[in-house]
């Protein structure tokens, strides 16, 4: 498959999660073809391997290192045959060092990077960041690697090998917090909504009307303070409990304080802003029905990058695949089901 590392949530007032099983999976691989090849079986291996030789412009994958090797397509073997060939490796701590074998999740990633540490109330236990965050993190490195080394590669003609780890990536993005201990030996801890860098004088978020209703306030200087003094009164709480966080951060936008709705995702569905911009698409799963689909977050000028379809189902794309891309008959198609190459 050509990658595509546009993160995307399916998401409906009726599901404002998006997050829940197939639906998972149907939202992380819009616009992306689908085969069914089984790795275990050598002439599947072969199959993939002409994909990455006759068709990828790269090879992308982030499988615990041992996979790969047990393939006979990790970079080496592959490169072997393609010597210009583009290819990152992004499983969770990279390709080599003592635990480079660890196959774990972006929540164990979360925990060893940091990430849960810095999260949650400082008299309670961490909770972590809501979902995956490495897996989510580490896309967006491995996009703009692929992108450089494809450049790469057409101004010189030679390949290129990235060998990223999850961990480190979420680590780098903690900089501010990894920089603090370099210089003052500073380990900042889940501190809940307050500001750790110290410098603002009113930050958090305030309870509004409604079931668990917030938004968030920031007032970083005096004259900050006095504007919001001058809107909400000496008890921000109060002010703010008979009022929707919406109302509430217009009032403080419009005085010059930085306010924002704490918006859960069926806020962020029905937002104005997102829906300007065309953020969600309207289509339809053959199983799972219809549904919003999250775009990326950029627009091109040059592209609307439209998404044309849902996730592939198993082996939707098989036929196209094997024959329109690596020009197999329907006589040999039939016998590699029939092998069971294609289960």
């Amino acid at each position: 498959m050509r990658p595509d590392f546009l993160r995307t949530y399916a998401l409906s007032p009726e599901n404002p999660h998006g997050l829940e099983g197939s639906d998972m999976f149907d939202a992380l691989n819009v616009n992306k073809l689908g085969v069914t090849l089984n790795m275990k079986h050598p002439r599947g291996v072969e199959l993939a391997k002409r994909l990455a030789f006759e068709w990828a412009d790269a090879v992308s994958e982030n499988f615990a290192p041992k996979a790969m090797r047990g393939f006979g397509m990790d970079y080496g073997s592959l490169a072997a045959e393609r010597h210009d060939l583009v290819m990152i490796s992004a499983c969770l701590q990279g390709q080599t060092g003592p635990h480079r074998n660890y196959p774990g999740f972006g929540s164990q990633g979360a925990a060893l990077s940091g990430f849960n540490f810095l999260t949650g109330w400082p008299d309670r236990e961490p909770v972590g960041p809501f979902a995956t965050i490495t897996d989510s993190l580490a896309p967006r490195f491995v996009a703009a690697g692929l992108a450089a080394a494809l450049l790469f590669r057409r101004r010189t003609g030679r390949g290129v090998y990235i060998d990223l780890s999850q961990v480190e990536a979420a680590v780098w993005s903690l900089s501010p917090w990894m920089l603090a201990y370099h210089l003052d030996g500073s380990a900042f801890m889940r501190n809940g909504n307050d500001d750790t860098s110290g410098r603002a004088l009113v930050h958090g978020a305030v309870r509004c009307a409604g079931d668990d209703r917030w938004v968030a306030v920031a007032a970083w200087d005096d004259d900050d303070v006095e504007r919001l003094t001058k809107v909400a009164g000496d008890d921000l709480t109060a002010w703010c409990s008979t009022r929707s966080p919406l109302e509430v951060a217009e009032s403080l936008q419009a005085a010059g304080v930085e306010a924002v709705p704490v918006q859960d995702f069926g806020d962020a569905h029905d937002d104005p802003q997102l829906a300007s911009r065309g953020h969600f698409v309207r289509m339809s799963h053959p199983f799972l029905g219809e549904g919003d689909y999250e775009r990326n977050g950029f627009r091109l000028s040059n592209g609307d990058g439209a998404y044309r379809r849902s996730a592939p189902t198993l082996g939707r794309d098989n036929a196209f695949v094997l024959g329109d891309i690596l020009g197999l008959s329907e006589a040999e198609q039939e016998q590699l089901a029939a092998d069971g190459v294609l289960d």
